[in-house]
């Protein structure tokens, strides 16, 4: 069972890394068998969580036959309706079989409530067809799943993508009265529970209502290549706002994902994922982190041509198999990354905050032992006071997952032959005490 403690997720007394794959529609997209080799491939790629929507993902292929949440009538269109009085129960009895798999594998299923598209007013309602839930049956669908899914000890996301800021996409008002109403009835159900809220992308404000109640923070620095610069500065904006409990980028750039206002049409690659993930974690979101990779949280699938994606998104996706998916290397690399930070920094490090610079991407961060700079393109360094006392220096390529020899002269670090981004270790003196 988790437990928080500081800024860090805890299980059986040892940190809890939380290093999560996003799968939001695997129970809807995926038959029991592929959903264990899919398990098998990610626990061996050093994950510790799935993020997955408990009900249909609206932009997701289309799911298997009968596998619905609710009672439902299917248009022409390619819109749905919903009896939300009428849980199909069959569909949940196949979820905890899947849960029951994770559970095996001793893995933490992140389970969203309550994704957007079923609540008024959110940026998704502007051109979601699917019927939104009443009011009066959030109780009851809430309390039935929370009651029936809190044996497997998981972490509770109330909200899926949504804001809590008025603009010109979205209002607020009906969003935060559905989600207290979400927050209310799960803790009538597991008032122990692991809670957080899905905010939607490159945004971190939440009412302190809600604030005041949740495990631990939740971002997501998201997929406009305008805004990947917020995976470090929402954790330090949280951190100058008096946020003390856990932070984690849940929703870093997909890989493989089309990149969202760029001038040119490009995908995410491993080198961006790698940069974000750096960045925030060393930034002060280092209770872990949630990757993903475009193709697999839609589940597209390519032996099922009949699955085709929904037809109600107002732009064009173009994903990969979700096999295919398995074996992006940006995958190994966050496992690579926990990896790191759980043998230098098992206890944790925080931010240098005079070293951290948004114009070059510079992020660094420290605890009693070591120093740590990540630096998204190999070149020379001044290492300044960052290596007084300092008993060595180690590069490691992030890219090639390798340690290079550094080359360091009056307080130089020159640069290596790194081809993509590094990660400088500096190991300092103990402090007594």
């Amino acid at each position: 069972m988790l437990t928080v403690n500081g800024k860090y997720l805890y299980k059986d007394g040892q940190r809890f890394f939380y290093l999560a794959d996003t799968c939001w529609s695997a129970f809807t997209n995926l038959t029991l068998p592929d959903w264990k080799f899919y398990l098998d491939t990610r626990k061996a790629q050093g994950y510790t969580a799935i993020q997955i929507n408990l009900l249909r993902q609206y932009d997701s292929s289309c799911p298997f036959k009968g596998r619905e949440p609710f009672a439902v009538v299917e248009h022409d269109d390619g819109s749905y309706e919903y009896d939300f009085s009428k849980i199909n129960t069959s569909y949940f009895d196949n979820v905890e079989k899947m849960l029951e798999q994770m559970n095996e594998r001793d893995m933490v299923p992140s389970l969203v409530l309550l994704w957007g598209n079923f609540v008024p007013d959110t940026w998704m309602s502007h051109f979601v067809k699917n019927n939104t839930i009443p009011f009066e049956h959030i109780r009851s669908y809430i309390q039935y799943v929370v009651n029936r899914f809190k044996k497997f000890n998981p972490i509770w996301f109330i909200s899926g993508d949504v804001g809590f800021v008025d603009n010109e996409n979205q209002r607020c008002e009906a969003a935060i009265k559905y989600y207290r109403e979400v927050l209310e009835s799960a803790k009538e159900v597991d008032p122990d529970g692991i809670y957080t809220f899905h905010i939607n992308g490159e945004s971190y404000e939440l009412p302190d209502e809600f604030k005041k109640q949740i495990s631990f923070f939740s971002y997501q620095s998201g997929h406009a290549q305008t805004g990947q610069n917020t995976a470090f500065i929402i954790p330090q904006k949280l951190r100058k706002s008096g946020y003390e409990g856990p932070i984690v980028d849940a929703e870093i750039c997909y890989e493989g994902l089309q990149k969202m206002h760029s001038q040119y049409p490009e995908r995410y690659s491993a080198f961006e994922v790698r940069k974000a993930a750096w960045r925030a974690v060393l930034a002060g979101a280092d209770m872990g982190v949630g990757y993903g990779a475009f193709g697999l949280w839609p589940l597209k699938d390519n032996s099922r041509p009949e699955s085709k994606l929904a037809k109600l998104l107002p732009f064009k996706l173009m994903p990969y198999d979700w096999r295919q998916c398995l074996q992006f290397r940006g995958a190994n690399d966050m496992g690579f990354l926990k990896n790191i930070v759980l043998k230098y920094a098992p206890n944790g490090f925080s931010p240098i905050e005079n070293v951290c610079d948004e114009n070059s991407g510079i992020v660094a961060a420290e605890n009693d032992n070591y120093k740590f700079i990540y630096l998204p393109m190999a070149q020379d360094f001044e290492l300044k006071d960052l290596a007084d006392h300092a008993k060595s220096v180690k590069i490691i390529d992030l890219k090639n997952r390798t340690f290079v020899e550094p080359q360091i002269k009056e307080d130089t670090l020159y640069m290596p032959f790194v081809v993509e981004d590094m990660l400088v270790i500096i190991e300092t003196e103990k402090k007594n005490g």
